[in-house]
């Protein structure tokens, strides 16, 4: 398949569904090995290391995962710095015609993916290298566009990255604790002035608890900061570093329902009688169930529930719709061309007559004009394997492993799904658990 035209990302994703729902990810990653070159294709490559990787990582084989992360990565940055000349063959043509550069949100989850593989690995070091170059290529790719898009920043990204710099906090640093509390502070400007207003994410309670704590940390000289987050926050509390030093942390993260598919919607206008239909793709959010999780520790009876810390459909949604202008504006372009030329062959056929040359100008003038109203097709290409949203939960224990009874739970508190996980757990350690529901 050497084009997108008629790609079906949700047929394909249907084939492996039922696979990915029961945690099956042996036989999905042998699944898209299978479909490589019938359904992804040299022009769909980037998609291929995108499931590829992710699947990979959901079935922990974490360094596998990330060398399918690092050739994703490279190729959306090629992609993206490809030749003028052959991205203006999608003004004539359509974006279908090209190979698939993945859109901002998604390229910029590639970081997270390979950042969630270094924590499976337990090496926050490298996770927080990726989680920072989350925000670093948003600024990259903004600083590109004409008209800017809202999503610039990445909130979860900034709160992750400060969380893996304050994992050993018994033996981090002063320095590393004062690059906990930037990255804090700043997913809570993000999600404030942001994230509640574009994507309805609240800010959530543990993002403040964790700034209130390194400012706590940091001593004197941050304690009007401290005291600021109090006041804004009377409803927050945190625990001193006092009193963790016997404990050990579980961060929780789940990674929840499953990523919105495009759909094609039209512009029509006329001229000359003459219909022009214009494509340009829309994000469908996929139903999902799951509204939360209740996490219970069953040595203890202490439970924590999750709270929202980003929503990936409705980024996808908003990223989509910030590009709708420049995509309109190719669009447009393209039928236009398409239209002025199909009038062209007919102008030309009835100037040459009435003889065989100058009816098949005519006819194929006709058929262009008419291929504009019925054939246009937007690029309807997305990294399908994605999670609709990220739900986080942090719980202080004593050390020892510990075990969790996951009930996740509907919008009205009713349970849609359980897990039984054993998690270990060292003092003065943050422990991740990262866990993926369907439902």
């Amino acid at each position: 398949m050497s084009s997108a035209c008629g790609l079906n990302m949700q047929k394909h994703y249907k084939n492996m569904q039922s696979d990915m729902r029961q945690h099956r990810y042996d036989e999905v990653n042998v699944y898209i090995d299978k479909v490589k070159e019938k359904f992804y294709s040299k022009d769909n490559r980037l998609l291929y290391y995108m499931d590829k990787g992710l699947v990979l990582n959901h079935g922990k084989r974490y360094e596998e995962s990330n060398q399918f992360m690092e050739q994703a990565k490279t190729t959306a940055d090629e992609l993206w710095t490809e030749s003028i000349g052959k991205n203006a063959l999608a003004w004539v043509t359509t974006d279908n015609s090209l190979p698939y550069q993945g859109q901002d949100f998604e390229k910029v989850f590639l970081h997270l993916v390979s950042a969630f593989n270094y924590i499976g690995q337990e090496k926050f070091d490298g996770a927080r290298v990726e989680a920072r170059q989350v925000t670093n290529k948003l600024e990259l790719y903004n600083s590109k566009y004409e008209e800017k898009n809202v999503y610039s920043d990445d909130a979860f990204a900034r709160w992750l990255s400060g969380k893996l710099a304050a994992t050993e906090l018994a033996q981090a640093g002063q320095a590393a604790i004062n690059d906990a509390w930037i990255d804090y502070r700043k997913a809570v400007t993000v999600y404030q002035n942001e994230y509640i207003k574009r994507y309805k994410t609240p800010l959530p309670g543990f993002v403040v608890a964790d700034a209130m704590h390194a400012a706590s940390v940091l001593g004197n000289d941050f304690t009007d900061d401290l005291q600021g987050l109090r006041k804004e926050f009377p409803g927050v509390q945190f625990v001193r570093q006092s009193d963790r030093k016997d404990k050990g942390e579980i961060v929780f993260i789940h990674l929840s329902g499953e990523a919105p598919y495009k759909k094609d919607e039209f512009w029509t206008a006329t001229a000359d009688n003459d219909v022009i239909r214009i494509a340009y793709p829309v994000f469908v959010p996929k139903p999902h169930f799951i509204q939360s999780s209740l996490i219970h520790i069953e040595a203890t009876g202490d439970t924590s529930r999750t709270e929202l810390a980003q929503d990936i459909t409705a980024i996808a949604v908003q990223n989509l719709a910030d590009q709708m202008g420049r995509i309109q504006g190719k669009a447009i372009a393209r039928q236009v061309a398409k239209y002025i030329a199909g009038k062209a062959a007919q102008a030309a056929g009835k100037k040459a007559g009435n003889n065989a040359l100058g009816g098949a100008l005519q006819l194929a003038g006709a058929a262009f004009n008419a291929a504009s109203a019925i054939t246009e097709e937007a690029d309807k290409r997305s990294w399908i394997t994605l999670p609709s949203q990220i739900w986080v939960s942090e719980m202080l224990v004593a050390p020892g492993t510990h075990s969790l009874d996951v009930t996740f739970n509907d919008v009205y508190g009713r349970p849609v799904e359980v897990a039984d996980l054993d998690v270990d757990v060292r003092a003065g350690h943050t422990t991740f658990v990262i866990y993926r529901t369907y439902r």
